[in-house]
């Protein structure tokens, strides 16, 4: 094989790579929020591309012949690494749903944010969730995971091919039960506690027809629930980092 083939092997493995980090990248936490400027993403993605090609397992030896292969090749790779970035974002939602339901319990429900790290139109205490496990996703070392992920991804999901549609639609459906799993068992003490609270200002407003409950349950509602996310919040993410970490232990 002669120097330009094998250049030029070697250049086609590298943009493979860049396909696939790049759709993660523009996707995953973190890495693609609205915040972090395009530039800087591409920067990012072109430089893990080339830290990680030498260390890719089955790329190309020499680019292919022709456009159909080529761009087999490349829709292929935008597809696994969608999924990874998808997956992780959908597992993200779990704070954003919980924070939501939390909010609701505590009278909090009509406060928005803004969609900074979380969706258009969530709750405040959504917000404070997605910040706060976004900010511990860089502090324990987990955006390493998520590269470590990126490069085990090519066991699950082989460089240059179309990866299987069963096996995607198998891991979106668990992500997404997942993460709505982790959102009920996040917001289960504001749900109970909740409900009891309720049932007890109806029980004495059916008592004392006359007293102002909701001006008097309203405040003493907003307080327990920032009192109760005060001594929860540590859990609840603990919680999240660990099952995010052994989601993408996954790959």
């Amino acid at each position: 094989m002669t120097l330009q083939a094998t250049l030029s092997g070697e250049i086609y493995g590298v943009l493979l790579v860049l396909v696939r980090v790049g759709a993660a990248l523009s996707m995953l936490p973190g890495f693609g929020e609205m915040a972090v400027p395009m530039r800087t993403r591409m920067a990012a993605a072109l430089a893990l591309a080339l830290a990680l090609a030498a260390a890719v397992p089955g790329l190309p030896a020499v680019p292919p012949a022709g456009p159909g292969e080529l761009l087999r090749h490349i829709v292929g790779e935008a597809m696994a690494g969608a999924v990874i970035g998808i997956g992780a974002r959908i597992l993200f939602a779990a704070l954003q749903i919980a924070g939501q339901i939390i909010a609701q319990s505590a009278s909090l429900s009509n406060i928005f944010a803004l969609p900074g790290t979380g969706f258009e139109g969530g709750s405040v205490l959504g917000a404070y969730l997605m910040m706060g496990g976004l900010v511990l996703v860089f502090v324990t070392d987990l955006h390493h995971a998520m590269i470590r992920a990126l490069l085990d991804s090519y066991q699950l999901m082989p460089a240059a091919t179309i990866p299987d549609p069963r096996s995607l639609g198998k891991l979106t459906a668990e992500t997404v039960n997942l993460s709505f799993r982790l959102a009920v068992q996040f917001s289960a003490p504001f749900l109970l506690l909740g409900l009891a609270y309720n049932v007890g200002l109806g029980l004495v407003n059916r008592a004392m027809p006359h007293f102002a409950v909701f001006f008097v349950g309203l405040p003493v509602s907003i307080l327990g629930g920032f009192i109760v996310l005060a001594l929860v919040a540590a859990a609840i993410l603990g919680g999240f980092l660990d099952a995010f970490g052994g989601w993408l232990g996954r790959f």
